[in-house]
């Protein structure tokens, strides 16, 4: 009776902890999609998208994000490795550090070249540029919204 109790008390702790978790999931989800949302309108309304030229344009730009993070990701997984163990690497393994960042750059910047040449197929260069006024701005925009929101939450 006593491991039954044990079991009971261990199986609700842990569906309460994937419950926790799974709201949490959700809240990054719908956090996660707000964002998008925002995106989208900002950057149509920026960009001065038609509604044919965003029927093109979204599936390229968010391919585009989709290769760009992985990129981000994978830099971000080293540098934080690199920082975490800077101590006990040799001079050797910091080469390395030090070229795979410049590899990073150089694969985001390729990228960047390659999606430039497939916007300026798509859209008219006026809009291109627009494109990467729309991202600066945008982020500028996201980080006032979490100023603020930081503000009002004092």
């Amino acid at each position: 009776m006593k491991y039954l109790k044990s079991f009971i008390l261990l199986f609700s702790l842990c569906a309460f902890s994937f419950s926790v978790k799974a709201q949490e999931t959700q809240y990054k989800s719908d956090k996660e999609q707000e964002i998008k949302s925002q995106k989208i309108a900002f950057f149509t309304d920026k960009i001065g998208l038609t509604p044919d030229e965003a029927q093109v344009f979204w599936p390229i730009y968010n391919d585009y994000w989709a290769k760009k993070n992985r990129i981000i990701e994978d830099r971000k997984e080293k540098m934080t490795y690199f920082a975490d163990h800077t101590d006990n690497l040799s001079n050797d393994e910091m080469i390395k550090y030090a070229d795979q960042y410049i590899r990073y750059e150089m694969e985001l910047a390729e990228l960047l070249d390659e999606y430039h040449k497939k916007f300026k197929k798509i859209l008219p260069v006026e809009k291109v540029m627009k494109i990467y006024l729309a991202d600066y701005e945008f982020k500028t925009y996201l980080l006032k919204k979490i100023r603020e929101s930081g503000k009002h939450e004092d």
